[in-house]
């Protein structure tokens, strides 16, 4: 488990699946993905198992002073180990923006990079219409990297 005052991240299980599946199926969310997250009648578990296979480095985001609630997952991915680069990524609840716990999350994400992968850059891809993503990431330390019209790719070196 890692943690810091304001966040705790748990690797994400699949006792978490219910929880997990409706972060992605929250229509807020969703508009951020090109395409469903979800495969063809894909169960709330079908689904977990199938990220953490795809993901070692993804973890639930809960609230420092409320272990047990799960508002958001963070991960890292697509690991390149001769660049020594990684994409950063999550996801939070709605009515957690702006509270600063993405960004705790994060704080940890690249403590975790640096030490344990010794990862050198971040990678944040987001769509480009996604301008608060942009933001967070820019006040994260994150430059414009690369730019296709429909998505943005941020980069930060650490």
């Amino acid at each position: 488990m890692n943690s810091n005052d304001k966040v705790i991240l748990e690797k994400l299980s699949v006792n978490d699946a219910n929880i997990f599946y409706s972060l992605y199926a929250n229509p807020h969310l969703s508009g951020d993905f090109d395409e469903s997250s979800f495969l063809q009648n894909e169960t709330p578990t079908h689904f977990t198992e199938r990220i953490i296979t795809s993901c070692k480095y993804i973890f639930t985001i809960r609230p420092k002073d409320n272990p047990e609630l799960i508002i958001g997952d963070c991960a890292l991915h697509h690991w390149n180990q001769q660049k020594r680069e990684i994409e950063i990524g999550g996801s939070l609840l709605p009515k957690y923006w702006g509270k600063g716990y993405m960004q705790a999350a994060f704080e940890l994400l690249i403590i975790i990079a640096k030490k344990e992968l010794r990862v050198e850059a971040l990678l944040g891809q987001t769509k480009t219409s996604n301008i608060k993503a942009i933001r967070f990431s820019e006040k994260m330390g994150f430059v414009k990297h690369q730019i296709d019209g429909q998505a943005t790719i941020m980069r930060k070196e650490i």
